[in-house]
């Protein structure tokens, strides 16, 4: 492996690797009407889809514990606050994707 920095100081660019902890692939040259498997909308969609399969479950599971079914109250108090606070997040990255896309709505060309 080659050093980021070398004894002059000087950056070497191929030692630098690309921050991407989600393998997003996809890039600039993409056309808006093709959504790959790596797209913004579907990274977004699986988050979502993600966000609702944590509801379900902790909506079971507080429905077993209420019927009797069971027991495990503590299991459940964990899924649930696991899938409320997924849930908040959730509502926090649209929020902050509506406030963008106002501010580029209102962008004077």
């Amino acid at each position: 492996m080659s050093a980021i920095i070398n004894n002059g100081n000087n950056i070497n660019p191929g030692a630098i690797k690309e921050l991407n902890p989600n393998n997003i692939t996809g890039g600039v040259n993409q056309s808006s009407s093709s959504i790959s498997n790596g797209s913004f909308a579907n990274t977004l969609l699986n988050y979502i889809d993600k966000v609702n399969n944590l509801q379900v479950d902790a909506n079971n599971q507080a429905a077993a514990i209420a019927t009797g079914k069971s027991s495990n109250i503590h299991q459940a108090m964990i899924d649930i606050e696991k899938a409320n606070d997924s849930f908040e997040l959730m509502m926090q990255v649209r929020n902050k994707i509506i406030t963008a896309y106002n501010q580029i709505i209102d962008m004077q060309v």
